[in-house]
């Protein structure tokens, strides 16, 4: 059962990410077609700045799925009522602190978008942009229950219905209306719609939650009062190193400077965010596992995750390094090209973001968060030094390189430290070997993969489908020749023969 709903939660993450991923270009192509890139630009603003704000959640989320893996699988309603309610409280205190805060940056606004020609009111703008916010924050929190209990596939399914209705809702409104504002107001909607259908289904699949309940004890508020604070540090460290890119290109270079790096790192956060969707289906089952306290099967699986999230990284890289100028040149038009040294900086930024995925999810999983939090403080530090450096240096590609220097700290000293030794008990070399054996693959599929898509010319877009292939083919081959004799592969090739020959016996009944 727990390979079977992993196997759902990644195929509908998978689907739902695909989706978004069409529709995100479609309306971002038509945002700088039509409304022009400075409004690119203020969208990709106004995203991290929110982003800056989500940290008012504190690691709530986080903290209380972890909290309910043990009463889930035990079926412990009592104690998965009370920290569901307690969780409700908190969030409601959440939204309450990002609308006071969100409101007293309303006025610095203008200020830190510097000189535009947008004729649009900017504090509306923002504002509209405020309550797509709080409105996550008011009705989400029965999400929880369902990331707990594996469910993950169900949010996907809603999702992908919230993806294409809105998109398509929006495109309409910007080719006719050509304005940003009701743009906006589409996605408020349906925000809300989407939460709304989401706690409809938990309502009536746990009835339970909306009895009576008890309060959590005194020993349970401090122990999640501690990891809050843990995780506060750790979202906090993210999401300035998340949001200060656009804000320092925005300081330095220009708001027009943000519209075109915002077209590049719309690909790169779409390709991250698939890694990280694709690894985030198996969260709950991982959590699950790890309460059988067996320390072979653990490290046997995240062997088996950590090859998968190496071969969707190397995919990512290889096909955003080879692909990503021929599509921005059929997407958008040549005038929108960066440099090549922007496009490796974005390269190395990827590597750093998505290759942690897989010791993050044991990281959460195992509930670990209090033992690195200072690692964190660090990280911000260096992200933030390093990212002002380089920027006065080196333009874009320097800031893209001062966050991704941050992440390599996270991947080389406190992941290997704090989450390896402890979750696995196994010698911290083995942890480096694997990070080196994966940087050495993914590194040879680069420079073989950008050599051989440069042996031929043509149309662009046979270019961009003639790279995409050649990239594909070298990454997998070379996964194939590297990672054939491991456990991990062998485990991972008997579980999908597995399944195929599932599916077939379902298929031959039917």
């Amino acid at each position: 059962m727990r390979i079977k709903k992993s196997f759902y939660n990644v195929a509908f993450s998978l689907l739902s990410y695909f989706i978004s991923m069409i529709f995100t270009f479609v309306t971002q192509a038509m945002i700088v077609k039509i409304l022009g890139i400075e409004y690119s630009g203020v969208n990709g603003l106004f995203n991290n700045i929110l982003t800056m704000l989500s940290v008012a959640e504190l690691g709530i989320g986080t903290a209380i799925i972890f909290k309910l893996y043990d009463p889930i699988s035990k079926d412990n309603r009592e104690e998965i009522k009370s920290w569901m309610n307690f969780y409700k409280i908190c969030y409601r205190f959440v939204a309450l602190f990002v609308l006071l805060v969100g409101l007293l940056i309303l006025p610095l606004v203008p200020a830190i978008i510097g000189s535009s020609s947008i004729k649009d009111n900017l504090y509306i703008l923002y504002f509209i942009s405020l309550l797509d916010v709080i409105f996550s924050y008011i009705m989400t929190y029965k999400r929880s229950l369902l990331y707990a209990d594996q469910k993950n596939y169900v949010i996907n399914i809603v999702h992908i219905l919230y993806t294409v209705f809105m998109n398509l809702f929006q495109i309409i409104i910007i080719f006719f209306t050509k304005k940003y504002l009701y743009y906006l107001i589409v996605k408020v909607i349906f925000r809300l719609l989407e939460n709304i259908i989401i706690n409809s289904y938990v309502n009536l699949n746990y009835p339970y939650i909306n009895e009576k309940y008890l309060p959590i004890s005194k020993s349970d508020r401090r122990d999640i009062s501690e990891r809050i604070q843990a995780i506060f540090v750790q979202k906090v460290s993210f999401v300035v190193n998340k949001g200060i890119d656009n804000i320092l290109i925005s300081i330095f270079l220009g708001v027009s400077s943000v519209g075109f790096y915002t077209n590049y790192n719309l690909i790169v956060t779409t390709l991250s965010s698939t890694v990280f969707q694709m690894i985030s289906g198996f969260s709950a089952s991982i959590g699950n596992l790890l309460t059988e306290n067996n320390k072979e099967k653990n490290y046997l699986i995240y062997k088996v995750v950590n090859l998968f999230n190496t071969s969707m990284t190397s995919l990512c890289i290889c096909g955003f390094f080879c692909c990503i100028q021929p599509f921005i040149t059929i997407w958008l038009g040549h005038d929108y090209l960066l440099s090549l040294d922007i496009v490796i900086s974005f390269v190395i930024y990827l590597y750093s973001d998505s290759i942690r995925r897989s010791i993050t999810i044991f990281k959460e999983a195992a509930g670990i968060c209090k033992e690195d939090k200072h690692a964190y403080i660090f990280m911000t530090l260096i992200n933030l030094f390093s990212s002002i450096i380089l920027c006065r240096l080196f333009g874009i590609s320097g800031v893209i390189v001062g966050t991704s220097i941050s992440y390599l700290y996270l991947i080389f000293y406190s992941y290997p430290k704090f989450v390896f030794t402890k979750v696995f008990t196994e010698p911290i070399y083995f942890y480096y070997i694997e990070k080196i054996k994966n940087i050495f693959l993914i590194t040879i599929s680069l420079l073989l993969s950008f050599y051989l898509c440069n042996l031929f010319s043509c149309h662009i877009i046979f270019k961009f489908i003639f790279n995409g292939i050649i990239a594909s083919f070298v990454t997998f081959i070379l996964l194939i020749v590297v990672y054939r004799k491991s456990d991990e592969f062998i485990y991972l090739r008997k579980l999908i023969n597995k399944l195929i020959l599932k599916k077939i016996k379902q298929f031959k009944r039917s």
